[in-house]
């Protein structure tokens, strides 16, 4: 009976290892035409550059244009499959039976992620173009985060951004990380993040699924909120597990009264 049990487990995990070998096929399918929507117009681009003559300058130029058509290219077509891929849905779910395409429809945003995080090397302005017009509006809506706070570039891990929902003017820290599920052998928990405006979130911090942080709140850096964990407004906390440290509201009004 034992051994029974243990020839199933094992089979359970090649399954489970077969599935990721599957998806990473498909996260590289996905990428390739990423890739091949921008290749085609800077490859256009090239040929075309007649004016480019033998003047270093003017190559100069026109290798740079190419390469912002590529990443222009990329970012559009990485758009599209965000279109057409489902969005993760907060829920518990277990690793099998009906739950498998709401997995399955996970995992793939995670590729998209990666995609988005991790481009090919002449993607190199994609961190900066998904953020600013005339990209970085459609990138906040469809994509995520959803806020209005601006970031210098990708130095934050949001891993599940279209699960982010963050107020005005929010400063995150350099390399902190936001994540939106957590999971055992048993089952996966999908939850939103929401942070309100005014909030500092440290450095190399990092906040899980189901947070909620207060107007007004810092977390201090290299902090590990736990998962549902929540933070009124006006609070510092700090440590890993993060815990409260002190109430802000009062420091606030004595640093104004100071002020002359």
């Amino acid at each position: 009976m034992v051994e029974q049990e243990t020839t199933a487990a094992s089979r359970e995990v090649s399954r489970r290892d077969q599935g990721k070998r599957i998806l990473l096929v498909l996260g590289l399918v996905m990428q390739l035409i990423m890739c091949a929507a921008g290749l085609w117009p800077a490859a256009w681009v090239m040929l075309h550059g007649q004016w480019a003559g033998s003047s270093p300058a003017r190559w100069t130029l026109l290798i740079l244009a190419a390469v912002l058509v590529f990443n222009y290219g990329y970012l559009l077509a990485l758009l599209v499959f965000r279109w057409l891929i489902p969005r993760p849905r907060p829920g518990q779910y277990t690793m099998s039976g009906a739950d498998l395409p709401a997995l399955l429809a996970f995992m793939l945003n995670v590729s998209l992620v990666k995609a988005r995080h991790d481009p090919p090397w002449a993607a190199m302005f994609s961190s900066v173009l998904a953020n600013v017009p005339p990209l970085g509006p459609f990138f906040r809506r469809w994509f995520g985060p959803h806020t209005t706070s601006a970031t210098l570039g990708d130095t934050v891990r949001f891993l599940d951004p279209t699960l982010v929902e963050a107020g005005r003017n929010v400063q995150f820290g350099f390399d902190c990380t936001i994540i939106c599920h957590h999971f055992d052998n048993r089952s996966m928990t999908i939850a939103k993040v929401r942070i309100g405006d005014n909030v500092v979130v440290g450095g190399q911090s990092l906040l899980m699924a189901g947070v909620e942080v207060g107007e007004g709140a810092v977390i201090g850096a290299r902090s590990t909120v736990m998962p549902f964990t929540h933070i009124g407004p006006h609070e510092f906390w700090a440590g890993s597990p993060a815990r409260k440290v002190k109430d802000l509201a009062g420091e606030s009004a004595e640093v104004s009264r100071r002020i002359p």
